[in-house]
């Protein structure tokens, strides 16, 4: 008698059994992180945030795996919403478009459309880069500083200030005067560290469009909406051969802007308590004994020495901050 061989599918609503066939090792901000995905587009979108980035820290590697679903008809994201409680945290756009993080395991997963994954600049700002981050604040860094970061003889500056304060184009003109570009929109710091050191992502330049105004070189270059809906400049460092970059630095102070002030270029104090004051504000809120930690952590950064720069000529900012990096 013949056997007959019955194919039973298996009832999988959880999805566990989509391949995740590829698979890349990189070290955002330091960090080993091991990415496992079914999606060559998101291969491509980390690789742009994190390609050349050195390894930095030893411990148990950040596990991510982003799984891009086959529906090509499905929309993008145009948006997240965060929320967490406990070691878990869920980052939503839509019922296409999520993420979950356990913060105790170094654990992601994400499930995105494939509009979404093709979006480089807006999967990596929301989704890839932000999964990191957070991981990695867990482990070993002071969450992003709102503020660009340039170096000079080994000593490394902050530009700290609200959204249009020149941040970009003061970083850039220090650059173009030989100092080291380490980034310039955000800043992590080592927590823990004795040396106050800060991280970066040197391989782009952000712009407002406005910056050609005072910039030449920038000049006929396209301004577009970035993932935030801010027109924008980009500028990949790669293309500026005269500009020295590092991932990272030893800040020696931390700068305030305030381009708009009258009278003559000047640096003036702040006091350790006014600038820790400024920094906090914009410091997450994270389960203690975490909080009290990146809390600490600010407040040994600007007790090296905290300044608010009143200027107007980029020339004159930058010759009164090598007075910070003799």
């Amino acid at each position: 008698m013949k056997e007959t061989l019955c194919l039973t599918s298996i009832f999988d609503p959880f999805q566990y059994s989509v391949e995740l066939p590829l698979e890349i090792t990189l070290h955002p901000l330091g960090c080993e992180m091991r990415l496992q995905t079914n999606s060559r587009e998101i291969v491509q979108a980390v690789e742009e945030s994190w390609r050349e980035f050195p390894a930095l820290f030893n411990g148990a590697p950040m596990n991510v795996r982003v799984a891009v679903s086959d529906d090509q008809q499905a929309a993008g994201a145009t948006g997240l919403i965060w929320r967490a409680q406990g070691h878990l945290l869920a980052m939503q756009a839509d019922q296409n478009n999520f993420a979950i993080c356990d913060l105790d395991r170094g654990f992601a997963f994400s499930w995105l459309t494939p509009a979404t994954a093709r979006d480089h600049e807006f999967v990596r700002y929301f989704f890839l880069d932000t999964i990191v981050q957070v991981l990695s604040w867990q482990t070993h860094l002071t969450p992003r500083i709102h503020a660009s970061c340039v170096a000079r003889n080994g000593r490394g500056v902050l530009l700290c200030g609200e959204s249009g304060a020149g941040k970009s184009c003061l970083a850039y003109a220090c650059a173009r005067r030989g100092w080291s570009f380490i980034t310039d929109e955000s800043a992590a710091l080592v927590r823990d560290s004795q040396e106050r050191i800060a991280l970066g992502k040197p391989r782009q330049m952000h712009f407002r469009d406005t910056a050609a105004q005072i910039i030449p070189e920038l000049q006929g270059r396209l301004a577009k909406r970035n993932a935030v809906g801010k027109i924008s400049i980009e500028v990949h460092t790669s293309e500026l051969p005269d500009i020295r970059t590092a991932f990272q630095c030893s800040v020696a102070a931390v700068v305030f802007l305030n381009r708009h002030a009258g009278g003559p270029p000047r640096l003036l104090p702040v006091s350790v308590e006014d600038a820790f004051s400024r920094l906090e504000r914009d410091l997450p809120l994270f389960q203690e004994p975490l909080h009290e930690k990146n809390r600490a952590s600010l407040r040994y950064l600007v007790e090296a020495g905290a300044f608010e720069l009143c200027y107007r000529d980029l020339a004159e900012a930058v010759t009164l901050l090598e007075t910070l990096t003799l």
